[in-house]
């Protein structure tokens, strides 16, 4: 039974760490803490295009991405860290689904 049970988690885990890395990023992310760039950043739905780590607005690039932590535990979220191209400093930005 213990077996069983483990075998269930595991296949639950494989499936949910099929989606790539690209497709994680490409969320709503809500503003979270340190360096604001905007209150939510949308993928799809604003003029953002990610493009080998860096995320561009218009052509220009505006952040680069530093972590992408993904949780598998209900109740936490998937964090996203960005780093502003101009002055270096850090922003934090919680996964809020597609």
């Amino acid at each position: 039974m213990k077996s069983y049970t483990l075998f269930i988690i595991l296949f639950f885990l494989a499936l949910c760490s099929c989606e790539s890395r690209e497709e994680k990023i490409n969320s709503n992310w809500k503003y979270a803490g340190g360096h604001h760039i905007g209150d939510f950043l949308s993928f799809k739905h604003q003029n953002l295009k990610i493009q080998n780590d860096t995320i561009y607005k218009d052509s220009m690039p505006l952040a680069v991405i530093v972590e992408l932590k993904t949780t598998y535990l209900p109740g936490t979220e998937n964090k996203l860290t960005l780093k502003d191209i101009k002055s270096g400093a850090l922003g934090i930005y919680t996964d809020k689904g597609k």
